[in-house]
């Protein structure tokens, strides 16, 4: 009887251990197929751009309005261009996608251009890009010719949210020179008081010719994603320094000359041509004549071209 119940238990516990949930191959390696495909999908989830924050996108009444003006494939571009800003997260990727932006703006000059020929016309009907992150209508060559600016002050807001200074640099000074909007090439720099749609007068005497060459000498210094840029600004603020109209007068004019000559914020080249230009303020005998303190409206300048 004792040998039976023996029997019966070993029975009990086998059954038991049969009927156990867990699988036979736990604790194993998984297959390798297995292992790949878990792998692929995480490395995927990881390198999905992240969409930067300060970028908005384009809504749908936009998107409606674009296809209606401008051929499917610039509308494409601009989508696309957009998409870009929105993934930037650092000042190099910044500096790339900002320079892809001139041919980008080149295609909807173009575009508009050619459906509306009068660019106060074209900029009216682009008007609603405004409200977009950076994209703004304009027009130019008093308002012949539509043109496409950025917003610098959304740049700078993206440039802000970047890793690197390079771009916030770049951005301030863009702001300093040109103000709150502008293309990629300078237009009207701040530093020269526009009185007429070709002309007006130079504001040397006031600093801020001085600030943005110390700034942006010592910015190239520092990186080189928007050298040429700098290069290009610089350039254009010199030849501004030397338009014969002036709205200080003439010793505050020298003055400023003097600080930036005496301060190592310029190559041999731009030292060179300003020395030349007070050089010639001094003699002051050019034909036409230099005008001076042409803010006071009894000095009758005639404002130049």
């Amino acid at each position: 009887m004792k040998q039976l119940l023996f029997f019966f238990s070993i029975c009990l516990i086998t059954a038991a251990c049969s009927d156990n949930p867990e699988k036979e191959d736990s604790g194993k390696p998984k297959p390798e197929t297995e292992v790949a495909a878990g792998e692929k999908e995480e490395k995927s989830i990881d390198t999905v751009p992240k969409r930067n924050p300060v970028v908005r996108a384009l809504n749908p009444a936009q998107l409606k309005k674009l296809n209606a003006l401008l051929p499917k494939k610039t509308v494409e571009s601009i989508i696309s261009y957009m998409d870009e800003l929105a993934t930037v997260q650092t000042d190099t990727a910044f500096a790339r996608v900002y320079h892809k932006g001139k041919k980008v703006f080149e295609d909807i000059e173009k575009a508009v251009s050619i459906k509306f020929p009068d660019g106060y016309n074209g900029m009216e009907a682009m008007n609603f890009i405004n409200s977009s992150f950076a994209l703004r209508s304009s027009c130019e060559a008093e308002c012949t010719e539509f043109v496409m600016n950025y917003n610098y002050t959304d740049l700078q807001k993206l440039a802000q949210y970047t890793k690197g200074k390079a771009d916030d640099d770049f951005m301030s000074l863009k702001i300093l020179a040109e103000g709150d909007q502008g293309r990629h090439e300078p237009g009207w720099l701040n530093f020269f008081e526009r009185t007429w749609d070709y002309g007006g007068g130079s504001l040397l005497g006031d600093s801020n010719n001085y600030k943005f060459l110390a700034g942006s000498f010592n910015v190239i210094n520092k990186s080189d994603l928007f050298k040429k840029d700098l290069l290009t600004l610089r350039k254009r603020v010199i030849q501004d320094m030397e338009h014969r109209i002036y709205m200080f007068p003439k010793p505050v004019v020298l003055a400023e000359i003097n600080r930036i000559l005496k301060t190592k914020i310029l190559s041999y080249p731009e030292a060179h041509q300003i020395l030349l230009l007070k050089q010639s303020i001094e003699r002051d005998q050019e034909d036409p004549a230099l005008q001076f303190n042409c803010s006071d409206p009894e000095q009758n300048c005639d404002w130049g071209g």
